[in-house]
């Protein structure tokens, strides 16, 4: 089982050992299933569309954009029961309804609303069938190996890029076929580093990127990575920890997209500020299916207009920072700034 192979590549703290009995439980009882889902799978069939990517780093309105864009009834994607059950696609009558009685209504971070068939980040799928960098959710202490490994491909054989290649090639058909959709759409931050391995799988794939005031981005990040990662990991981790993860990630992830962004066709990517579009989505969502030839603009705008209605009266977070977090996010984040032209923003406190 994946998830056995994963807890032998960490620490695992005895006060979670609950937590690893439990989910050896579900995952011994999903095992089976997995022998008819492999004989399924040798009929699956191909994508006859490029797949569009989302990037961009955490909380910078990747799933905003995401949950948008996924209203449109053509479009694909992977829901959140494929993130947790990839291997359980044919078997979702049985553990589909498990799943609805256990997950919460909203994400504790932000409270964004949460539904098994939702639109969902793919590398939760991927972290629950091969190797992955996700799990460093588990494991934060390891995040930089698992990112240097299993985004970066640092020191992967041809072999092991050839698998990662093809398990993520699996689960994108998998869930066009998931969501009877005509155009996949994913939505992965982790992907923001990988433009080169996803140009060697699909060369004319498209990609949106929303990006957003890195002042904001860190705040907001530390806030849904404080919350998130202990109701994940299987291991002690402290906010200094979290901290410094989310220095190093940023800092990592952002400079891989700048080095690699000139790799994509000048028409295959859009670039969008999240403050521009949070203030007119239509023009960017028109420009989007314009540009990167997505057709369905006319049916999916009624679909659009009520997504945003229903969405209106969200509140955002008030943040505040420390002296000594923003002097160090202007010294080493400051080539994000310059790139992307941005400034402090105001209505930040700093104390």
């Amino acid at each position: 089982m994946n998830f056995l192979r994963a807890i032998r590549n960490g620490r695992v703290d005895p006060k979670y050992y609950h937590k690893v009995f439990l989910t050896t439980i579900i995952c011994l009882i999903a095992s089976p299933f997995h022998l008819w889902e492999k004989f399924k799978d040798r009929k699956l069939g191909k994508l006859d569309k490029p797949p569009i990517f989302i990037i961009g780093h955490w909380r910078s309105g990747t799933t905003f954009l995401h949950n948008l864009l996924s209203q449109d009834p053509s479009t694909g994607y992977v829901t959140t029961y494929q993130s947790v059950f990839p291997n359980n696609m044919y078997s979702k009558l049985l553990f589909k309804p498990f799943m609805k009685w256990k997950i919460p209504s909203k994400r504790p971070s932000d409270n964004v609303k949460l539904n098994v068939d939702y639109p969902q980040e793919d590398d939760f799928s991927l972290s629950n069938m091969r190797p992955a960098f996700y799990e460093f959710f588990y494991f934060p202490e390891i995040y930089k190996a698992l990112f240097d490994k299993h985004v970066l491909f640092k020191n992967c054989s041809d072999k092991e890029i050839v698998e990662w290649k093809e398990a993520y090639n699996k689960l994108i058909i998998k869930a066009k076929t998931n969501t009877k959709g005509k155009n996949i759409l994913l939505k992965n931050p982790v992907n923001t580093a990988r433009i080169n391995k996803i140009l060697e799988m699909y060369p004319n794939a498209r990609f949106i990127h929303i990006y957003r005031n890195p002042v904001v981005v860190y705040l907001s990040t530390k806030k849904f990575f404080q919350e998130l990662i202990p109701t994940l990991q299987l291991q002690k981790t402290t906010d200094d920890q979290i901290m410094n993860m989310i220095f190093d990630l940023y800092a990592k992830l952002m400079q891989a997209y700048f080095d690699q962004k000139s790799l994509i066709p000048k028409d295959h990517l859009i670039e969008i500020p999240f403050e521009s579009f949070e203030e007119d989505p239509f023009k960017y969502l028109e420009k989007i299916y314009r540009q990167l030839e997505i057709d369905n603009w006319q049916q999916a705008t009624p679909y659009f207009e009520e997504y945003l209605r229903d969405i209106g009266g969200y509140q955002k977070n008030i943040y505040r920072i420390s002296r000594e977090e923003l002097d160090r996010l202007k010294k080493e984040w400051q080539f994000a700034f310059d790139e992307l032209a941005y400034d402090v923003p105001e209505g930040i406190e700093i104390v």
